[in-house]
């Protein structure tokens, strides 16, 4: 297990401490499972007063926070700082083996990097190439001609398709496929006259830029022709489904159970709820927020939040209308008198 001083982890993440050396850190938990060797952080100062009730023996804060009472660290973003300390401590390690495993099926004709591990069962496809300290876990479908970059992590039971580059420092969890057909069919109709869905095979790609992590059981569908692309940084969570041909622009975040339809894109730097819809050949732009389970049927511009179900609207209008909704039954009550007052006005008029 790995320790270190309070005064290392400021100086790893570019902060002051408030000791030095401090105490010995050997985790990172948020306060409510912190324990009497862990650092914790705070980002907001309401929550100072939760630290009489934590275990924590260090905390990160706010520059412009006041101090604790106990050893700490000043920083800029007091939550990233943590993100990168669970990396320092829990980060995924690096095999010392680099084994390929016995049991694992590797083409004559693809080639291997160093310090590379292939996992059993695993089956790396013809002229194929992984990059360098790359790990491939058991049970990996690897198809011809896929080009994986360097130091890619692909844990148990991930398909990638024929002709799919992956690039590095990419992690793809368990039960991802990647490169499968896009739904696209034709409909005509039999010399009966019966309705048949006709197939078109797809003969585009897949490109998974730098620095991706798609989620378990996401599927990614290569593109009816040219390339289906997730850009850099974009991070993926478990069961959505991106289809043929759409773009995800970098930086962007996914949440669970997210489906694009095909010739879609999304811009960068966004963030998409759980839930959430697009159909096929809409436009989101750069820097949008779409709420949990926004239906999206209409290109997006820019900097937009988009809130309701279905369909969505402009986040302000959305407040607005479920402001109304319990307003209802007495607006209609006072609709009814209105209506009987001038009912009664036109009789004593008439």
């Amino acid at each position: 297990m790995q320790t270190l001083t309070l005064k290392q982890i400021a100086d790893f993440l570019g902060c002051e401490s408030s000791e030095d050396p401090g105490p010995e850190i050997s985790g990172v938990k948020p306060l409510e499972f912190a324990t009497g060797s862990d650092v914790t952080y705070i980002s907001e100062a309401k929550f100072l007063c939760l630290l009489k009730s934590s275990k924590a023996s260090a905390v990160l804060v706010a520059k412009n926070m006041e101090a604790p009472s106990v050893p700490h660290v000043r920083s800029r973003n007091p939550e990233a700082d943590y993100a990168r300390l669970t990396g320092l401590f829990y980060g995924y390690k690096e095999k010392t083996d680099h084994a390929i495993s016995k049991h694992a099926c590797v083409d004559p004709t693809a080639s291997i990097g160093s310090n590379v591990s292939i996992g059993p069962f695993a089956v790396i496809g013809p002229n194929s190439v992984i990059g360098n300290g790359s790990s491939i876990g058991a049970h990996v479908v690897i198809g011809e001609n896929v080009l994986i970059g360097e130091s890619t992590v692909i844990f148990p039971n991930v398909t990638i398709y024929w002709g799919v580059t992956v690039g590095s420092r990419v992690i793809v969890h368990s039960g991802a496929v990647i490169g499968s057909d896009g739904f696209g069919y034709a409909r005509d109709v039999d010399v009966n006259g019966t309705p048949v869905n006709i197939k078109k095979f797809h003969s585009g790609s897949v490109e998974i830029q730098d620095d991706v992590e798609i989620g378990a059981l996401t599927a990614i569908d290569r593109a009816l022709a040219g390339v289906t692309t997730i850009h850099k940084g974009v991070k993926i969570d478990n069961l959505v489904q991106i289809a043929h041909n759409v773009s995800i622009g970098s930086g962007t975040v996914i949440a669970s159970q997210v489906g694009i339809a095909g010739s879609s894109s999304v811009g960068s730097y966004g963030m998409v709820g759980g839930q959430v819809g697009v159909r096929d050949h809409v436009s989101v732009g750069n820097g949008v927020i779409l709420a949990t389970r926004v239906g999206i049927y209409r290109n997006v511009p820019d900097g937009s939040v988009m809130a309701g179900s279905v369909p969505a609207m402009p986040h302000k209008i959305f407040l607005r209308t479920q402001s109304l909704f319990k307003r209802l039954p007495e607006m209609l009550d006072r609709i009814r008198n209105l209506e009987r007052i001038v009912k009664e006005n036109d009789k004593e008029t008439s």
